[in-house]
């Protein structure tokens, strides 16, 4: 497709089931690490008779601007129109010691969760360091950890990872 690319099915089998395309030929995703992963998908599906499927993966996206963004899972855009309901819990930067110290205080961590359980739908995080912090919340919802259970993770004293646990707190 000369506008969209490649286009692939869930496994990312062309119509030539023995071809795949992976990366930023045939994927709305235009990350390194969504093709990375992508590529191990492929390997898996055509060498080792996988199943895997791109609409299992998990994505998290990070932009690297100043201060940086980053998210992984639903939105709360996505949650209204899907008709999920939720809960947010959000924590300030401009509370955490280490950006107070690094004069980063813009930013926050704002996780959304099941209105019924702890379950993690999704999350955004905005100020420095927003790309890293965000791999913490993606293995939680990867692994099926829920907010609470984050609360109890000892995190060092001061890092701007303490407010992922902060957040928890809150639930």
């Amino acid at each position: 497709d000369e506008r969209t690319g490649l286009v692939v099915n869930n496994k990312l089998q062309t119509t030539n089931p023995r071809v795949y395309g992976v990366g930023d030929c045939c994927s709305k995703f235009k990350f390194t690490h969504v093709a990375d992963f992508m590529g191990r998908m492929v390997v898996r599906n055509a060498l080792f008779f996988g199943s895997a499927k791109m609409s299992d993966l998990l994505i998290p996206h990070a932009t690297f601007t100043t201060p940086e963004i980053s998210s992984v899972g639903l939105y709360e855009d996505d949650l209204d129109d899907k008709g999920i309901a939720y809960k947010v819990f959000e924590k300030s930067f401009s509370d955490n010691d280490r950006a107070i110290c690094d004069s980063a205080t813009t930013g926050m961590v704002r996780i959304r969760v099941d209105a019924k359980t702890d379950k993690i739908l999704g999350a955004s995080i905005v100020g420095a360091g927003a790309g890293n912090l965000i791999s913490e919340v993606t293995l939680a919802m990867q692994s099926g950890t829920g907010l609470a259970k984050l609360a109890s993770v000892i995190h060092p004293y001061p890092t701007t990872g303490e407010t992922v646990r902060q957040t928890g707190d809150l639930y």
